[in-house]
């Protein structure tokens, strides 16, 4: 199992599977033809039960494996309107996270040997489909209905491209479990300093602190919230009058 030792192995084929379905066949074989393993129709219930015990506790360290394969390549979808964005007088909430620990920076490191590449780069029909939607974009009628197709962002679809987010979903699929993360109100009296590069989230994270200190009481009043924008972005505009 994964988490017995000191140096994980998540990302590998989920052999656990294997047991779940012997379990699944011998709880079968147990009920219905108990003669099978020398059994009475009393005695095969008992053991079908100890069959489907142990079954379930390797699914469960199955989907810890096959979920953690999932969030390496796409997160789960992830959104929140202004009226879910908690809002506290003592913190400030920042987002989704998780504190790193000697075994994230194993995990990361293992996303990078070229061994396990196949667990984090795109497939060969995920590719494709993307280089068929670039060519396909001046195409007649059908074959743009095909490449719209491919591009549904929906779950059902096998070639689903990923969220317009930007970064890589490594650095947040390493911990299949996050947690709301959130800063003490009092350590905001100095300055803070966001870098990013164009398009990945700047913008956003200032809309998510100045809703909460817009729909932030003090003593039941709100309190008066200016923004100083050089860059005069509309969206942020209708996000703070929204």
């Amino acid at each position: 199992m994964a988490h017995d030792y000191a140096i994980e192995s998540l990302l590998r084929p989920a052999v656990e599977l294997y047991t779940v379905y012997v379990c699944a066949a011998g709880a079968f074989l147990c009920v219905f033809a108990p003669w099978a393993f020398a059994l009475t129709p009393l005695f095969g219930i008992v053991t079908s039960a100890g069959f489907l015990a142990l079954g379930l506790v390797r699914l469960k360290q199955a989907w810890q494996v096959l979920r953690y394969r999932r969030n390496i390549r796409r997160l789960p979808h992830y959104t929140m309107t202004s009226k879910e964005v908690p809002v506290s007088n003592q913190r400030l909430f920042i987002g989704l996270g998780f504190r790193w620990q000697q075994r994230h920076t194993q995990r990361l490191m293992d996303t990078y040997l070229p061994k396990y590449s196949s667990y984090v780069e795109a497939t060969t029909l995920f590719r494709a489909a993307r280089r068929f939607e670039e060519r396909a974009e001046f195409a007649p009628y059908p074959v743009r209905l095909l490449a719209r197709a491919t591009s549904w962002d929906v779950p059902i679809n096998p070639v689903r491209p990923l969220p317009p987010v930007g970064g890589l979903p490594r650095l947040h699929g390493i911990e299949p479990y996050e947690e709301n993360v959130s800063l003490p109100l009092g350590e905001r009296v100095g300055h803070s300093i966001v870098l990013g590069t164009t398009r990945v989230g700047k913008t956003r994270l200032a809309e998510l602190f100045i809703t909460q200190d817009i729909r932030r009481k003090k003593h039941g009043q709100h309190e008066v919230v200016i923004v100083f924008d050089p860059k005069g972005d509309a969206d942020l505009l209708k996000r703070m009058y929204l």
